[in-house]
């Protein structure tokens, strides 16, 4: 990730954090689906790539306490099924699974980084199993990824994340803050915000 700390990109983030915390009313929650609409790997490459949103990548497996948990509380909770609804296409990929993707790897250079990119392939090219361990080198689960809309690697986290943890980071992506600053940097920009809004009411 890009580390840039610029002095307007830090007043932009502290501005931007005090709108969440505005009171904003909420939505109609009946327009938000009650389920997290997941997608195998390769239709989300090529639907990210025509409706130009990230995609976020749930690796799991059926014996993976912890994605179980992920399921359970995490992707029911509102606010992360509103914002995977709006603003990511989303996929789910069995880390042992035998079926077979239409994607094909390769490495691009991009502002002097080399970075994995997934692009669809006309034939079936690995299974979900050789994806998940050859190509993306998933040493754990459950296996949180972020991909931009072209199929560019982003990030990746093993670790079990509850709804506010996957919230945040989900804002993080989906307004490609990750090119101007740091996962810290943003959290502690929050952090400014919320003292800033409770200073404000009091």
């Amino acid at each position: 990730m890009m580390k840039l700390r610029t002095t307007a990109a830090t007043t932009m983030m502290v501005l931007w954090a005090s709108a969440a915390f505005s009171g904003e009313p909420a939505k109609n929650e009946s327009s938000i689906p009650p389920e997290v609409n997941w997608k195998r790997f390769d239709v989300a490459l090529e639907d990210a790539r025509l409706a130009g949103k990230h995609i976020m990548v749930d690796v799991y497996t059926d014996w993976c306490g912890w994605c179980k948990r992920l399921d359970r509380e995490t992707y029911t909770d509102f606010t992360v099924r509103e914002v995977l609804a709006e603003s990511f296409i989303s996929s789910k990929i069995k880390g042992d699974s035998p079926k077979r993707l239409n994607v094909t790897p390769r490495i691009v250079t991009e502002g002097g980084r080399q970075l994995l990119q997934f692009v669809n392939s006309d034939a079936p090219t690995m299974s979900e199993k050789e994806l998940t361990q050859r190509q993306l080198r998933v040493k754990g689960y459950p296996t949180i990824m972020f991909f931009s809309a072209d199929g560019k690697l982003i990030t990746q986290m093993a670790t079990f994340l509850n709804a506010d943890q996957l919230e945040k980071i989900l804002n993080f992506v989906k307004d490609d803050l990750y090119e101007v600053m740091s996962y810290p940097d943003y959290l502690e920009s929050l952090r400014v915000a919320e003292e800033q809004a409770s200073k404000t009411k009091s």
